[in-house]
């Protein structure tokens, strides 16, 4: 029942992933996992699931675990050989290990696996492994949860917006007279006189700095950095790619907007 003293490379064996060019990618359900997390799907996986992916270009530090089959993209390290080990221990075991302070030298920042192989790491033995994950992926279970509660609120919100303020079906609209196209006492103005809108700034993935401070896209957060552009709150519009996606930040303290 003791916990083993070893080094990270007896543990697990990483191993780089795989090329794979936007042109060759055929229409399917396999994930492709980069440094940063899916980012698409393709028709053939590259390596079987379950498994554990970091970075290893990009976006340092993240671990991502990929129930079933995947393609392993090339900026992503991926567990080639658990050795035995449970996937979903791995995962949170490498999420503690900070892999993305282990920065090879380099003028782009990245880590190499030989690096991560000897890194020392404590090691249960299989019953605990699986009981501590046991533990761990409950916990997960219920932030995505409350994550799919949110995104459900957040549309009914919308929803409610739309039909109060845009088809002016607003509690007791019935007996507000309409003045030009708007219900008395409302005016219209330009946009331009509320708020001001302002381009973002490029931020490339090879650039970013592992830290807490959230990188917006058109599509919402796509990675992480550590420093912030924008101090929030802060609202966040599409202008490429998803031009109708709206993302708004509202911790008081510093956000990013990409």
């Amino acid at each position: 029942m003791s916990w083993q003293a070893l080094l990270l490379g007896e543990v697990i064996r990483l191993k780089r992933g795989h090329d794979l060019p936007a042109g060759q990618r055929k229409e399917g359900s396999v994930p492709i996992v980069s440094s940063s997390g899916i980012t698409g799907y393709h028709n053939v996986a590259k390596a079987p699931g379950p498994g554990v992916v970091t970075g290893r270009y990009g976006t340092l530090g993240e671990v991502h675990y990929i129930e079933g089959d995947y393609w392993p993209l090339n900026t992503a390290l991926y567990v080639e050989d658990f050795r035995g080990n449970y996937p979903r221990y791995i995962a949170y075991l490498l999420s503690t290990l900070e892999l993305g302070t282990k920065n090879a030298a380099g003028a782009v920042p990245g880590v190499n696996r030989n690096t991560l192989h000897q890194m020392p790491v404590s090691i249960p033995c299989l019953t605990i492994q699986k009981t501590i994950a046991s533990v761990l992926s409950a916990y997960d279970d219920l932030i995505a949860a409350n994550q799919r509660r949110i995104q459900l609120l957040e549309e009914s919100a919308r929803l409610l917006y739309r039909e109060w303020f845009v088809k002016l079906r607003f509690p007791g609209h019935e007996t507000v007279p309409v003045v030009d196209g708007v219900p008395e006492g409302w005016e219209k103005k330009p946009l331009g006189e509320f708020v001001t809108l302002n381009y973002g700034k490029g931020l490339k993935e090879a650039d970013r700095v592992v830290g807490g401070v959230p990188v917006y896209g058109s599509s919402g957060i796509v990675g992480h950095h550590n420093k912030p552009l924008i101090t929030g709150p802060a609202i966040i519009v599409g202008r490429k790619g998803n031009v109708d996606a709206t993302a708004k930040r509202e911790d008081p303290t510093n956000s990013l907007n990409h």
